[in-house]
């Protein structure tokens, strides 16, 4: 995680719409057959929900490799907002990829930030001091807005 912080550091140098009514849609499943994220697009901005209420190394690769695959195969998103509402548990790997996640949103020129993150997370995002790098908002729409008005 540290080395992928560093490279964070080091390295700072179309509108599609959906249909509001549509449900979001399963992404990744787990390796029991459990759904990890689901996932759905407004304009410019992926909307990732973590379903699982654990993020931990089991499950943080999964994760991390779905939501690249989405952003590569979804036209048009350019943003990431990851909802962290339902999880209860982040361990080191869980927050090594959204340090991974960040450092490709900054490569492509667009924004990340956290949504809905429970007292627990959002304490850990402190201690790590990664509420600097991260917009972390409330809610979901809080988020799309501060992604938006950022550019």
């Amino acid at each position: 995680m540290l080395r992928n912080l560093r490279k964070l550091f080091d390295s700072q140098a179309g509108i599609k719409f959906i249909d509001p009514d549509a449900a979001a849609q399963p992404a990744a499943v787990g390796a029991h057959g459990a759904h990890l994220i689901t996932s759905s697009s407004l304009g410019q901005t992926l909307v990732v929900t973590v379903v699982d209420p654990e993020l931990n190394s089991f499950k943080a690769a999964e994760v991390n490799h779905e939501i690249r695959r989405l952003m590569t195969s979804t036209p048009g998103v350019r943003h990431l907002v990851i909802d962290m509402g339902n999880i209860e548990f982040l361990d080191s790997a869980g927050l090594n990829t959204f340090v991974d996640l960040l450092s490709i949103m900054k490569q492509t020129g667009g924004k990340i930030a956290v949504a809905a993150a429970t007292q627990q997370v959002e304490v850990l995002f402190k201690l790590t001091r990664l509420e600097l790098v991260f917009m972390i908002r409330r809610t979901v729409i809080e988020a799309i807005d501060a992604i938006e008005k950022a550019g």
